[in-house]
This record gives structure tokens, sequence and C-alpha cells, in this order.
């Protein structure tokens, strides 16, 4: 009788740790996914900081070296 509790208590502890480890697989891919969607903002906005930064230069100093 024991044999069969301690079979079956494995069994439950296989089950538990698969459980406990698609847990964790979905979380780490949704905190990859949200540093990915961080990174792809902070691009944008410093894409669009140097592009304003370079139009502000030409504007200024455009006429005078004319590139």
């Amino acid at each position: 009788m024991k044999a069969r509790l301690i079979g079956r208590r494995s069994g439950a502890q296989l089950i538990e740790e698969a459980l406990l480890l698609s847990v964790a697989l979905v979380a780490l891919s949704l905190l990859v996914g949200g540093i990915e969607s961080i990174l792809k903002q902070s691009s944008s906005y410093t894409s669009g900081v140097w592009s304003s930064i370079t139009g502000s230069l030409n504007n200024i100093f455009g006429s005078l070296f004319h590139w």
C-alpha cells in the first residue's frame, strides 16, 4: 500500500513541476514580449528625436553650408 502512495505522490509531483514549468515559460514569454515592445518604442522615439535635431540643424546651418 505504501508503494502505491509513493507512486501517486511522485506522479503528482511530476505534474506539479510540469505545471510550474509551463507557468514559468508563459511568464518568461510575456516578459520578453514586454521588453521587445519597450525597445521598439524607444527606437521610434530616438529616431524621432534624431530627425528633429537633423531638421533643426538643417534649418539653421543649411543656408550657410548648402548641404
